[in-house]
């Protein structure tokens, strides 16, 4: 892979009030690290991993995105308030996956993160047009489902579910048509 996946990608932007910033270079990281090691563990059975994260590792992870080239992150914040994360992961020449989408707080409105959700496929699309675009959801985490409802996901194959070690029973692994 090369080391600039995401380096095209914005370091900040903004979707109406609220802002978008690359993580790990936020003012404030601390207590951005704080709430999201929180609203983790809080929604831990949404995620494949669901075991408990420590302050410690969660501090280990964001510190370390910028070494880390198969990702990118962004806090989202709202009125200067922390409300979520949200990014991206490349798996290989032909996948990146939506990744990581938290939120810790309403605010912003309803239908935020399914903005946020299509300024990242959009970003992608410019940046790796050749690129198919996939989710995973826990089969039970309806909020997440409907989030990406609305789009044009097929189900992925059986053979993507082995090779990416992912339980089709509890999970369901999606790529987003070209044409959507």
């Amino acid at each position: 892979m090369s080391q600039t996946t995401f380096s095209q990608f914005p370091k900040k932007y903004n979707i109406g009030e609220v802002k978008l910033q690359r993580l790990p270079d936020v003012e404030g990281l601390d207590s951005f690290i704080k709430l999201a090691n929180k609203f983790r563990n809080i929604f831990r059975n949404n995620f494949l991993n669901k075991n408990y994260v420590s302050h410690k590792e969660s501090v280990k992870f964001f510190k370390n995105l910028n070494s880390d080239n198969s990702r990118i992150l962004y806090a989202i914040s709202y009125n200067q308030t922390w409300i979520g994360h949200f990014g991206a992961r490349y798996l290989d020449d032909k996948n990146i996956m939506l990744d990581n989408a938290v939120r810790f707080s309403p605010e912003g409105g309803k239908e935020l993160f399914k903005k946020i959700n299509l300024s990242i496929i959009n970003l992608i699309r410019k940046h790796h047009p050749t690129n198919d675009i996939l989710i995973i959801v826990d089969r039970k985490n309806v909020l997440s489902l409907k989030l990406h409802g609305e789009l044009d996901y097929r189900e992925c194959s059986k053979e993507l579910y082995e090779n990416l070690s992912i339980n089709s029973e509890n999970y369901i692994l999606k790529v987003l048509t070209k044409n959507d």
